[in-house]
């Protein structure tokens, strides 16, 4: 298993086989994020601007900032 390190605070991994098709977390600079390099990987510095990446994703606006999607 490969791994990218985080360069932002907040990441999204794209390509996944998962029912969206992609993961979205956040995680410490400098920590390693173990995924297989065929993912897309795209960091973010503000969970604004993640929120607006995810939403962008979904299709659906404001779909991040309901409460059982939200990271916290």
């Amino acid at each position: 298993m490969e791994h990218y390190v985080s360069t932002k605070p907040y990441y999204i991994l794209t390509d996944v086989p998962t029912p969206l098709g992609f993961i979205y977390n956040e995680n410490e600079i400098g920590r390693e994020i173990m995924a297989t390099m065929d993912y897309g990987f795209e960091q973010f510095d503000t969970e604004e601007e993640l929120a607006h990446r995810v939403d962008e994703l979904v299709g659906i606006p404001g779909w991040y900032w309901m409460p059982e999607h939200r990271l916290d």
